[in-house]
């Protein structure tokens, strides 16, 4: 650390004057000095250093070397600033005590708390958005929820029917609630074997996938195709609760489902309620 750098953190953490700061980070250069040297080592001038030496030797951070001319020393830095330490490490346990009460209190009062902010990240491209998917399959730890449309469970399959097996051995429960049409219904038998498929009206091309309650991400496929390296997605992610469950609640609204379930046999698909 520089000269310059250490006696502007010793102002600002010990409480020391610029005057004070500087004659003491010569003295420790120095080993021992006059006045005279002093001053000139540090610009502190040669009217002011001496009454500068006789504070620092009050706060206990110098000693007088009993010579003709005076000179003065350091003591070591440690046993200097002990007293600050100690003074700074008990004021940090308090503090941490204080914010500690006080996190118990917010989390027992949070949901009290109107209104609240939410943090949304933007993903953009439909490669980046599978990536950021895998990554969010892949630390699963309970429950993985989808809802798509028709050509959203063809990219499902294409992009992670393997991890679907994983996340199966792993005994994480995956459901994907998505149309049937004439385009998915390979995906979807293949699906079903790690996945609970549950038919559901979704006209929208989007994906919506919920992991562990915890974190989601909401996606917007354009154009609406299978392909896994579209660049004009747009999806949005975040970790706040509220708003994923809220956005899963919309989704999967009752009047937005498929009940018909002698149709769901005829297809050949294992619908869970």
């Amino acid at each position: 650390m520089s000269s310059a750098l250490a006696w502007k953190r010793l102002c600002e953490y010990a409480g020391l004057s610029e005057y004070e700061a500087r004659v003491y980070v010569s003295l420790v250069e120095a080993g021992a000095a006059k006045a005279r040297k002093l001053s000139a080592m540090c610009g502190v001038p040669r009217t002011k250093v001496y009454s500068v030496l006789k504070k620092l030797a009050d706060m206990g951070l110098i000693v007088e070397i009993p010579e003709d001319p005076r000179k003065f020393a350091p003591k070591p830095p440690k046993d200097a600033f002990e007293s600050y330490l100690r003074s700074y490490q008990n004021r940090a346990r308090n503090l941490l005590l204080v914010i500690s009460s006080l996190e118990k209190v917010f989390r027992e009062t949070k949901d009290g708390i109107v209104p609240q902010k939410a943090d949304l990240w933007i993903v953009q491209g439909r490669q980046e958005i599978l990536q950021k998917m895998q990554e969010m399959l892949s630390k699963a730890k309970k429950t993985v929820r989808i809802v798509t449309n028709e050509n959203g469970s063809i990219l499902l399959f294409k992009a992670f029917g393997r991890l679907f097996d994983e996340l199966k051995e792993r005994s994480i429960k995956i459901r994907i609630m998505t149309p049937l049409g004439s385009n998915n219904k390979h995906a979807l038998n293949e699906l079903r074997y790690t996945c609970a498929i549950e038919l559901f009206d979704m006209p929208l091309p989007m994906i919506f996938l919920h992991v562990d309650r915890n974190e989601y991400i909401l996606a917007d496929l354009k154009p609406d195709d299978f392909s896994l390296s579209s660049g004009e997605d747009t999806a949005v992610f975040s970790d706040d609760q509220n708003l994923c469950e809220m956005i899963y609640s919309i989704l999967c609204s009752k009047a937005a489902r498929k009940q018909d379930s002698i149709l769901e046999e005829k297809k050949g698909l294992v619908t869970v309620k």
